[in-house]
């Protein structure tokens, strides 16, 4: 049987008239423009100076002072997309890491980074929808991300502290979720109720280790939450829940067993011009333990005086300024405040909070190109360690009780 399209084609080209002629390049056109493919990728790299000194043990735990070049999420990707008909589309995402200042994976602190190092490592997920919404399956993006309220982290400057305390990588409390595997998310896009809670979703993820068979596996870790997002006006607004509960051996670390991590996330931004705006988000993370074993790992860390035994919750203040001068100057401030840890009991545990600042400013080149200089501070209490977050920013896995962390640094973002 032969193709129908084939066989309009071979007719222009063997018995060509003007007419058959161009209704070839018509078909060809028609059919090459219902599935398109798109390459594009972020190149981003800084020379900074960093340490994290102070230490509530004295200078011999201090990370001192080191110079560095450092990849700030380069990453390149693709998109596919395919007109179904009727408005129907089908689309795949697969977006991976890659380290400019490295041929490896690995992150400042010497741990694999796992935004890098293999295929699809950032993002990669498969999907169906329409214009009022659509179903994604795969490896996705759910949480941490802030949208329009506070787009400074990677996208804009080099550095930032905010995304330390939305998505933190240290201290006492964690986020549940930042990019998970095995994740159904499905996603509002428009039309339902205009545009105004367009982006919003509802995810559930099974945990990886989850899948795999064998004795004494618990097969019920899984993560689940939403993201609603709306805008009016000069205003926009985002709420996050998310839950990641793991069960014994249901997750690839012991140090997570039996734990149950919540998130609550809520941010607002007004834009009192089309790029320039203020902002402000609020975080609260709760950690709950039952398992004896990761509890005894707990209560060792930090000083007797925090007593860690397996119930913790902190909360978060993340203010933020972002200023358009004009001409391509864009400045930026961020500054943040960490409570305390509250126990089991409701009482807050002395001296476990932080504050943090960053004051950046950036310079686009072009559309695609910008140079940004940032410097950041994250001053922790006697017996809290919150550090760099994303990107394996940080030079050490854990940083020192009680350090003040400090960063310099400028960086060439190139966007394709």
């Amino acid at each position: 049987m032969s193709c129908p399209l084939h066989s309009r084609i071979h007719r222009a080209i063997f018995r060509p008239s003007k007419t058959s002629a161009l209704a070839a390049l018509a078909v060809v056109s028609a059919a090459s423009a219902q599935s398109t493919v798109e390459i594009y990728g972020r190149a981003n790299l800084g020379l900074d100076s960093w340490g994290m000194t102070g230490a509530t043990a004295g200078a011999a735990s201090d990370l001192k002072s080191r110079a560095r070049m450092i990849d700030n999420s380069s990453r390149i990707g693709f998109r596919i997309n395919e007109d179904l008909g009727g408005g129907l589309r089908a689309f795949s995402v697969i977006e991976t890491g890659v380290a400019l200042d490295t041929a490896s994976n690995l992150g400042q602190s010497g741990a694999a980074n796992s935004g890098a190092g293999y295929f699809g490592t950032r993002e990669a997920h498969v999907g169906i929808g329409n214009g009022q919404a659509e179903v994604r399956l795969g490896r996705q993006n759910v949480f941490w991300g802030n949208g329009k309220i506070e787009d400074v982290g990677a996208n804009l400057i080099y550095g930032g502290v905010t995304s330390s305390y939305t998505s933190p990588s240290s201290g006492w409390t964690a986020s549940p979720a930042s990019r998970l595997d095995n994740a159904t998310q499905i996603v509002l896009n428009k039309d339902l109720v205009g545009t105004m809670f367009a982006g919003s979703s509802v995810w559930y993820a099974m945990q990886q280790k989850a899948e795999q068979t064998g004795a004494g596996l618990d097969a019920k870790a899984k993560a689940q939450g939403f993201t609603l997002k709306a805008e009016q006006g000069p205003f926009a607004a985002q709420l996050d829940y998310g839950q990641n509960k793991n069960t014994a051996n249901g997750v690839s670390t012991t140090a997570a067993q039996d734990s149950t991590t919540t998130g609550v996330k809520v941010g607002v931004a007004y834009f009192y011009a089309p790029t320039s705006k203020v902002t402000f988000i609020n975080t609260s993370f709760k950690t709950e333990f039952t398992d004896a074993t990761a509890n005894s790992a707990i209560a060792t860390q930090g000083t007797s005086t925090v007593g860690a035994v397996g119930f913790r919750k902190q909360g978060a203040n993340a203010f933020g300024i972002q200023h358009d001068l004009g001409g391509g100057h864009i400045v930026m401030a961020q500054y943040v405040i960490q409570g305390n840890y509250k126990n089991a009991a409701g009482a807050a545990v002395a001296d476990t909070g932080s504050k943090a600042y960053s004051l950046a400013v950036r310079k686009d080149l072009s559309k695609r190109t910008s140079l940004s200089l940032s410097y950041n501070v994250i001053d922790n209490d006697k017996n809290n360690n919150v550090m760099n977050s994303g990107g394996g920013l940080a030079s050490a896995a854990t940083g020192p009780l009680g350090g003040t962390l400090k960063m310099l640094g400028a960086a060439i973002q190139h966007n394709f």
